[in-house]
């Protein structure tokens, strides 16, 4: 939704929808230039990147000044 003012005829700010991860994986790079993306994670590391994810969701919410 944006927000207008029609006195001036301008529109003043467009609201951006709040963002979600919905997938994420690991890219290495090796030391020979190739690139490789590992995307069987072990559950331990996954729960701990889920989390770190969630507080970085949260953080563009909260940036983008919509508050939770």
């Amino acid at each position: 939704m944006a927000i207008y003012d029609p006195i001036a005829d301008t529109l003043l700010e467009v609201e951006q929808p709040k963002k979600y991860v919905t997938s994420w994986a690991i890219r290495v790079e090796w030391d020979n230039g190739e690139t490789e993306d590992i995307l069987d994670i072990p559950d331990d590391v996954a729960m701990t990147v889920d989390g770190w994810l969630t507080e970085v969701e949260e953080q563009q919410f909260e940036f983008n000044g919509e508050g939770i």
